[in-house]
Formats: C-alpha cells, sequence, structure tokens
C-alpha cells in the first residue's frame, strides 16, 4: 500500500473513507448548520482511528475539525477494526447497533471515553444527511448506481479471490 503524497491519504479503503469523511466535517464546521455546530461547540476532543497499518485522527477544538493521517499524540477515544473492510462497512452504515454488535463480536475494540462514541455518531448523522438542495441529484444518480452495482460485486469478488490466493501460496 502507498500514500498518495498530495492529499497524505492511504490507498487503504478505510483511510479513503476516513479522509472523505473528514472533508466532510471540515466543510460543515462553522458553517450555518446550527445542529451540527451545536454539538462542535465546547468540545474539545481527538478520536483516533485504528486497522492495521492504517492511522487516522480527527480533532474537535471549541467548533473547528482538523484531521491528520497517523497516531494522535493524545485521543480521547480509539477505535480501532480489525481490518480495513470492516470499517468500511460500519461507518458507511452508520449504525450505532451495528458498530455495538461488532464491538461485542470482537470486530471492533473501543478504548476511551465510550460516551463518545454516541457523540461521534451524531456527528456522522448530521455530516452524512444529504441536504435538500442534493436530493434530487441523489434520485437521479439512484438507477445508475444500481446498474454499477453487480459489476462492484465482481471486482469485490475478483479481488477478494485474488488476496486469498495470494496468503495460501505464502
Amino acid at each position: 500500500m502507498f500514500t498518495v503524497p498530495v492529499l497524505n491519504v492511504k490507498t487503504d479503503p478505510l483511510d479513503a473513507v476516513l479522509y472523505g469523511l473528514g472533508l466532510r466535517l471540515s466543510s460543515l464546521a462553522g458553517g450555518d448548520n446550527a445542529e451540527f455546530n451545536k454539538l462542535l461547540a465546547d468540545k474539545q476532543i481527538a478520536i483516533q482511528f485504528v486497522s492495521g497499518d492504517v492511522a487516522r485522527y480527527y480533532r474537535f477544538v471549541d467548533g473547528h475539525f482538523g484531521q491528520a493521517g497517523g497516531i494522535a499524540k493524545h485521543s480521547d477515544l480509539t477505535i480501532e477494526f480489525c481490518d480495513s473492510l470492516t470499517g468500511v462497512k460500519l461507518l458507511s452504515k452508520g449504525d450505532i447497533s451495528a458498530l455495538m454488535t461488532a464491538i461485542q463480536d470482537g470486530d471492533v475494540k473501543i478504548t476511551g471515553d465510550y460516551k463518545l462514541v454516541l457523540w461521534f455518531a451524531g456527528v456522522v448523522k448530521q455530516a452524512t444527511t444529504v441536504p435538500d438542495a442534493y436530493k434530487g441529484y441523489v434520485e437521479q444518480a439512484k438507477p445508475y448506481i444500481n446498474k454499477a452495482k453487480p459489476y462492484a460485486e465482481q471486482a469485490v469478488n475478483l479481488i477478494k479471490s485474488k488476496l486469498n490466493k495470494d496468503k495460501v501460496v505464502k
């Protein structure tokens, strides 16, 4: 795996998702979304995400947001995924019950302040809500997404089979 130097993002899917989510959080911080700004007001929090050789952290300070690749010097909450794809699935679902199940199953390890998991779930919910102005575009894109799904599934299956073959040979 390599890092895209301009963006400081690894080619790992989890790092790409975290980076993209971070971009969205950056655009919302200090914007006109009152509910989102209320969540960030008076907070001084660092949340670390880890999986294998992927590490990225988010820092929320008094209504501002920042992100960086690597390990934070201090984190209030660390979320460690057993693998990158588990992290991508859980973050894209945005379902707190799925996260809790993954914790119970041992696929996710949480260290730090557990209350921040619920707080962060609220932040992500705000970040993933599609603004009314864009909902029409999303509806227009859905048929094309549905047509592309079988091809994406084929690609994922091909990659998984290739990875499994490499593991067996080594």
